[in-house]
Parts: structure tokens; sequence; C-alpha cells
């Protein structure tokens, strides 16, 4: 059986596609293949024609093989209510991007309902259904796998992936995005790690902020699946 792993090109916006889309094309040439692409929904305070360009560049992707995923609603939260205190702990982690940290059922469900129906109004008219969610920066809360695949959609965490009929098996992930310039060699020996170890499916998650200061250690992880005879599978194939 061929090896796996999962390239996912995060934070995708309405905020950052003209840069992003010639790094996707681009990594898209070296991986030999499209790959996932996490998709911040909220359009909100963007102009028209911006709004307008960010569905010209989704429908582009699509159009090009790329698989589009549900990544939270804003990526940044605006308040605390609701959030237990591990909650408010991982928001002053990450400077408020873990929208999902810590909390309560119902404020989780309000808030992925809200990603959903930001995700259906940018793919307004078209049957367009979200290949997986993952949680900014993978904080999270104890109703929302739950609540995530009750929507029929797989679920990622920082250490596993759960499949929408519940099936869950470990996936480490290699990341740059919020570590100190002093510890990336780190982040960087150990993406080669779980990429040449026998682990079923690892993930190489990647972030805007990573290029161009790190654009040449993400195609060296590239470089090290493929040479390690793995393959790029989307979330729709596991």
């Amino acid at each position: 059986m061929a090896k796996k792993f999962l390239l996912c090109f995060h934070d995708f916006s309405v905020w950052n596609y003209p840069k992003v889309m010639p790094i996707l094309k681009s990594l898209k040439d070296l991986a030999g293949r499209a790959f996932s692409v996490l998709v911040i929904p909220s359009t909100e305070g963007a102009s028209e024609e911006a709004v307008a360009g960010f569905r010209a560049a989704l429908t582009e992707l699509r159009a090009e093989g790329f698989e589009l995923a549900l990544h939270g609603f804003k990526h940044k939260a605006e308040f605390s209510q609701g959030r237990n205190y591990m909650g408010l702990i991982g928001m002053n982690m990450t400077g408020g991007e873990a929208e999902f940290a810590g909390l309560s059922e119902f404020e989780s469900s309000r808030l992925l309902q809200a990603g959903l129906a930001a995700w259906k109004e940018l793919f307004a008219g078209e049957n367009v259904a979200p290949a997986a969610f993952i949680p900014p920066t993978w904080y999270s809360n104890k109703f929302l796998p739950r609540q995530v695949r009750a929507e029929k959609m797989l679920y990622e965490d920082r250490f596993s992936l759960t499949t929408a009929a519940g099936r869950r098996f470990c996936s480490p992930v290699a990341s740059f995005a919020g570590i100190p310039a002093a510890t990336e060699g780190l982040a960087l020996a150990f993406g080669k790690v779980i990429l040449r170890s026998p682990v079923k499916v690892p993930r190489l998650a990647l972030h805007p902020v990573d290029f161009p200061h790190l654009e040449t250690a993400a195609r060296d992880l590239i470089r090290v699946a493929l040479n390690n005879k793995r393959k790029i599978v989307h979330y729709s194939e596991l």
C-alpha cells in the first residue's frame, strides 16, 4: 500500500488570496498534485470587488483540482462569551486566533453554523461542501468534534483526524506557524522525521506567513515526503 501525506495550506482568505494564489500554484508544480486549501470563509469588511475576486479564486482552485476545507469562521475571536479558563489561555497563546477554544456547547455550535453560513454565501448557487473542518490553531472544545461530525465533515485536531463516520487515527503535523524563530530548525527536523516515519497519514501544514521566509524549508519537506514514496491525498480520500 502506498504511503500517504496531507499537504494543507491554511488561512486562505479574502484578505490574502492575491498573494497566496501564486504560492499555491508553485507548490502544486513541485508536489505534482493539487492539495488541500483551508478557507477562512468570513468576508466581513471586504469590498465587493475583493469578495468577487475571492470567489473567482476559489472557483479557479476547484477547477485545478485543489480541495477546499472550512477553517473556522473569522480565525479571530471578537469576544469570550461562554469561554472557559483553558479557552482563555488558548486565546492568549494565539493572539486571539483560537476562536473555538474552550467554548460552551451553545457558543461552539453558533460559531460553527456562522462559519457554514459564510461558506454557503461564498458558494451561493453551487453545491460545494467543505471537505473537512479544521478549527483555527487547532485549539477546540469538547463539543466541537461531535458537532462537526453531525454536519458530515471530517474533523482535524492537532494530533489526529476523525472521519464523519467516527473513525479516528493518529496524524502528527509539521508546522512553523506561531513558533519562535529559534525553534524553526527543530520544526523542520520534526517534519522530516514524521514524513520518513511509518505513521499512516502525517500532515504538512503551511501558512501564508511562512512565505517567503520559510519557503525553502517548506519545499524541502515536500521533497522529503515525495522522496520517501509518499503521495498527497485529500481529506475526502481518507
